[in-house]
Order: structure tokens, then sequence, then C-alpha cells
């Protein structure tokens, strides 16, 4: 077993880290065009359809790098929905059509993804949606509402999943369980025969509707907005999988997502850690530094230790699925571990500091409320322990 990093992986993670220094410095609007101009939206995926073609553990140790140094969590939790989420989902299930259609544009982040699964009576039940998908003579109607999603007013196609409705025509056949769609923003009644979008012409446009970005406690950069797709044509290349086997196709989509959501938030609680020791190095209470009392030493000591497994979980689901293995399991803990470790060591990097802290201007309080949304996105903690513990046979 080599715990080592090749001198390539090296210069992906230095790129990467560059980059995110670059997006940090930006305007908060032009922080996702930054990363796409720097190769950031379509690392793994493959070289001829326009990515670097990067193995999934090289592609979360350049994410490791990007949240080193771009502190919104907002938009990196954004941008891995979009290659996460949906382009690692379009490699592993889309058809040939589909994938020369959407990929080469999702890498460059000309077009830019998000998943449109959680609905107000359907979070972490994903199979209680009510959003349906009937089928018609062009294809399918998509109906619903979903809460929640990632980049929802700037997305160009939406990854949804709907009840399948069934055959909507005379004889046809039954309503059978969940279809995943791909569903284009400017889509007018269906796509071509490549899989492309449409071009716009009203129909299928209008009937997609993203709200306002939603005034959350933290991550605000990832613009959580709902979704309402009012009676939505579209033709059947939006289809992913097989129609009525939506769930099976989510799961996979999850677990990508889950296994590599949180590799930023390496970075990031390697930064905290850093500065943290740095001011309890420097910080002197009658003549002494800080850090020579026990309980910041070992307050700093226990930000490492969560660190440390994080990575080892991270990197250890990463290398499953690059194994070809499901790694379901093996994501969920990633995640659960990681979410769980950035929240618990945000609050130590926050108390250590004492009432200053606690002010806003210090940032501290925005990386709790940041860290936080880490432990409800892509599965709550109590849904990812429940993952695990089935994992286990109980």
């Amino acid at each position: 077993m080599d715990f080592g990093w090749t001198p390539a992986q090296r210069a992906v993670h230095d790129r990467m880290r560059a980059l995110g220094a670059e997006a940090d410095a930006a305007a908060p609007d032009d922080r996702m065009r930054v990363l796409a101009r720097g190769g950031a939206l379509g690392l793994p995926i493959a070289r001829d359809l326009g990515g670097e073609g990067l193995d999934l553990v090289t592609t979360a140790l350049a994410y490791e790098g990007l949240g080193a140094t771009l502190r919104d969590g907002g938009v990196l939790l954004a941008a891995g929905a979009h290659l996460f989420g949906v382009a690692l989902l379009l490699a592993r299930v889309g058809t040939p059509a589909q994938q020369r259609a959407w990929l080469p544009r999702m890498a460059t982040g000309e077009r830019m993804a998000t998943v449109a699964a959680t609905e107000a009576g359907a979070g972490s039940d994903v199979a209680s949606v009510e959003a349906t998908a009937d089928r018609t003579a062009a294809g399918y109607r998509l109906t619903g509402e979903k809460r929640y999603v990632t980049w929802a007013d700037r997305a160009d196609v939406y990854f949804a999943i709907a009840r399948d409705g069934g055959d909507g025509r005379a004889g046809g056949a039954p309503a059978r369980g969940l279809t995943a769609l791909l569903v284009p923003r400017d889509a007018a009644g269906g796509a071509d025969a490549a899989g492309a979008p449409a071009a716009a012409e009203g129909r299928g446009a209008a009937r997609i509707r993203p709200g306002a970005p939603l005034a959350t406690a933290g991550l605000r950069g990832a613009r959580l907005a709902p979704v309402s797709f009012a009676g939505c044509e579209v033709g059947p290349d939006a289809l992913l999988g097989r129609a009525g086997a939506g769930l099976a196709v989510f799961q996979i989509a999850m677990t990508y997502e889950r296994a590599l959501i949180l590799a930023f938030r390496l970075g990031a609680m390697e930064r905290a850690l850093g500065e943290a020791v740095r001011f309890a190095r420097e910080r002197a209470i009658g003549g002494q530094s800080i850090a020579r009392h026990q309980a910041v030493a070992h307050r700093l000591a226990r930000m490492k230790r969560r660190l440390e497994t994080s990575r080892l979980l991270v990197y250890r689901a990463a290398w499953e699925l690059d194994q070809g293995h499901r790694g379901q399991a093996e994501a969920a803990l990633a995640k659960w571990h990681a979410a769980d470790s950035a929240l618990q060591s945000a609050l130590d990097d926050l108390q250590l500091r004492g009432g200053a802290g606690y002010l806003e201007e210090s940032g501290l309080p925005s990386a709790v409320d940041d860290a936080l949304g880490g432990s409800i996105h892509s599965g709550t903690s109590d849904v990812l322990a429940t993952i695990v513990a089935r994992w286990l046979g109980v």
C-alpha cells in the first residue's frame, strides 16, 4: 500500500491550489467561471470527451488543493454537484450519444449541471418523491416542485428524479418506480437525435422556473433555490438508464457525490489547522504562549486527528470507485466522517480564539455555518449512518 503521491499528482494539486487562490480573489459571481477556465469542472472526464481523464483519487487531491485556498465552500459545493453528482453519472450510465452531447460542454463549464431531487415531502427518502415523469408520444412530461437545488438559477441542465407516471396513452403501461431524466433548461419539447438540447422556443423553457436563491446560514455561494417543472416536455434521449429504474441511477450519482463532495473540506481543514497553530503560538497571556497550555495543545491535536482520518476515508472511497467497486458504504462513511469532523474542528477553531472568534469579521462563524451544511447536503449524517449500519448487516 502506497500512501505517497506521484510528481504528476502533486502537480495537479499545486495547479488547483493556485486556481483556488485565483478564484478566492475574484468577485463571488466570477468564481465559477474561474474554476471552469482552469479546468476544475472536467478533471475526471475522459480526454476524448473534453476532460483530463484523471482517476478519482487524483481528482480528490485536486479538490483538496482548491479547498486549501478558496474559502467559498458554497461555490465548491456547486462545482461538486455539477461534476460528481451529474457529469460522473453521465460518464457511468449515459449513452454514447448523451455523453458526446453533454460531457465536453460540462467539462468546460459551458453547460452547468445540478441535481434536482429533494422535495417538500421527500428529502432523505427520495423514494417518496411526488414529481411525475409521464411518458408521451414525444418522450416525457416532467411535473413537480423541487427544493434546495444547488446552482438552481444558473444551471443549464437538471438531473431530475420523478415518479414514473407510466404511459399516458390508451393501453399504456402502468406507473412503476422512479425515472431519472436529464432536463435541459432551454428544452423546447425534447432533444435532437444526438441527445443535444433543442433550441429554446418558449414552451419547455417557460415551464422550468427556478426560484430566487434562499437565504441559507452558510454555503451561500451554492445558490440553493427551488425549481418548478410545470409540465416540462423532453424527448426520449433525456432518459438516464431505464424508465422506472431511477432509484438505482440516483444511488450511483449519490455514491460519486458522497465520496468526493467534501474533498475540498480536507484542504479547508488543513488551512484552518495551520492558522489555529500559528494563532496559538503567537497569542500570549501573562507572557506565555497559549500553545503551552495542554487544553489548547490537545484541541489542536484533535483537529489534526480529524483531518487525517477524513483524508484516509475520502481517498479510500475514491480508490474503491476507481477499482470499479460499488463503493456505496465507503462513500457514505467518508462523507459522514468528513462532515462531522469539519464541523467539530470549525467549532474548536472558533472556541480557541474566545470572544474574538465569535465576531463575524474573524470569518469563523461563517466557517461553522458552512461546515454545518456539510452534515445535511448529499445525505444527512443519520442517513449515512443507516447506510453504514446496513453494510454491517444490522
